[in-house]
């Protein structure tokens, strides 16, 4: 093993700890000391790598924020097939089935309450900066639209892992396409008038 992938390794190894710890109690009780113990190794080799256990959330929190390319990838394809996404959405899948469980610590209530705000504030920021290039006339109005896409999805997630998951990926996925594309009052309207006893 080379010296490079050895310290990769040991990198590695203390941001599995911490998150091993992380997933059982608040990072306010977390100490360096514990993910040093889990991990192998002593307190000095924490500090060639981070700074403190702040740090590693930090890092923790980066690894599974969306790229560029998934998040713009379904609005270069609404653009492209008039409206209609479909090979975009394997990306998300992908990136669910990659990060979901600790998106799902990481917006739970116990985890980082600062966390759903960031990941909206980059997804916006990377939509407005492609809408910005296209040069679309409705720049401002744009924006509350992507707040109100980005949250709804966020909040559609949290419910879902609340819910223990009671929908399919696919369920949920389709679900949430059919609230992009139809809209919330118009699948209320139809939800309230479809009852057993008219």
């Amino acid at each position: 093993m080379s010296k490079i992938s050895r310290k990769e390794e040991t990198r590695k190894n203390l941001l599995d700890a911490f998150w091993s710890l992380y997933v059982e109690k608040p990072l306010e009780k977390i100490t360096v000391k514990e993910i040093t113990d889990l991990a192998g190794y002593n307190r000095g080799t924490f500090y060639t790598y981070f700074s403190d256990v702040y740090e590693v959330l930090e890092i923790q929190k980066a690894a599974v924020m969306p790229t560029e390319d998934m998040i713009l990838d379904p609005l270069k394809e609404i653009r492209e097939n008039g409206g209609k996404v479909e090979e975009s959405l394997n990306g998300v899948s992908d990136y669910i089935n990659e990060h979901g469980d600790r998106i799902a610590i990481l917006l739970g209530p116990e985890g980082d309450p600062r966390f759903p705000h960031e990941m909206k504030a980059r997804v916006r920021q990377i939509i407005m900066n492609f809408v910005h290039e296209l040069g679309i006339r409705e720049e401002i109005e744009y924006e509350y639209i992507i707040e109100y896409h980005i949250s709804g999805m966020i909040n559609m997630y949290q419910l879902w892992v609340e819910n223990g998951q009671n929908l399919t990926e696919h369920e949920l996925s389709a679900l949430y396409e059919r609230v992009a594309h139809i809209g919330t009052l118009n699948i209320t309207n139809s939800m309230l008038n479809d009852r057993d006893n008219p």
